[in-house]
């Protein structure tokens, strides 16, 4: 097939391929998910929505604030696409049972194709809540985003990556995923308390208070999260490593400028 996901480094958020692509081949249907990967990204990873603030370094990290809001622009995201998430599973349940059962290509790309307009609105909410997030940053912390972006992609995007590598990286993003489940629970807990208090009136620094109690499960994430990078990495052939670039998206992009 002709499109692929690509990890971008330190990200966690694989690069999806347009819409129009959908009516992929039925012979890589069990190496690839109509269901986009950024609506399987962790809401309370600090760079879930792709914008690049995943690498800040020492002395730009994220304030708790930030982190707060983030958290939040992500389960606001994550509501609204879930009925079209349950959607697209469906449909990729639809067309793998129909390989299965021997139906043609035609009949598996009619399936599939009924995923385009959904995906297309997907990716048109996903471009919003990259560009909601973007705008939480701060001028410094753009600047450095800008300053570390990607290459966009040529005509033809990412390098390619073949079934065994899309076996390989959704094994280990399930395993990543099942292994913090408990601690992004906990920090949804913990920002749902924080913002019920600032909501009942608490003082800055009582919500604040309240934000801290999840530091160690961020860290335990965002751990667990660099550790998920490093093994998705080895995944890769050094020449795909080398050709990695950002992939061009239709609609809304992230203004990532360093100013504003």
């Amino acid at each position: 097939m002709r499109c692929r996901y690509l990890l971008l480094p330190l990200a966690f958020v694989l690069a999806a391929c347009p819409s129009s692509d959908m009516a992929m081949s039925a012979g890589t249907i069990d190496g690839v998910s109509v269901v986009p990967e950024y609506a399987n990204s962790s809401a309370f990873v600090f760079d879930a929505a792709g914008v690049g603030g995943a690498k800040f370094p020492d002395g730009l990290n994220l304030t708790t604030e930030q982190k707060a809001a983030i958290g939040a622009l992500h389960d606001a995201f994550r509501t609204a696409t879930a009925a079209d998430v349950a959607l697209l599973r469906a449909i990729e349940a639809e067309a793998r049972a129909a390989k299965q059962a021997g139906k043609s290509n035609d009949e598996i790309h009619a399936i599939l194709g009924r995923a385009a307009p959904i995906r297309a609105r997907m990716d048109a909410a996903f471009a919003a809540l990259q560009i909601a997030v973007n705008a939480l940053y701060t001028a410094e912390q753009r600047a450095w985003i800008a300053a570390h972006q990607l290459r966009p992609c040529g005509p033809d995007g990412p390098p390619r990556l073949t079934d065994a590598q899309m076996q390989q990286t959704r094994a280990l993003q399930a395993a990543f995923m099942n292994a913090v489940k408990d601690d992004i629970a906990a920090i949804r807990q913990i920002a749902e308390s924080a913002r019920a208090a600032a909501t009942g009136g608490a003082t800055r620094d009582a919500v604040n208070a309240i934000l801290r109690q999840a530091d160690a499960a961020r860290a335990r994430v965002r751990a667990a999260e660099v550790t998920l990078h490093t093994s998705l990495d080895a995944v890769l052939t050094p020449e795909q490593r080398a050709a990695r670039c950002q992939p061009q998206r239709q609609g809304p992009q992230p203004p990532i400028t360093p100013h504003g």
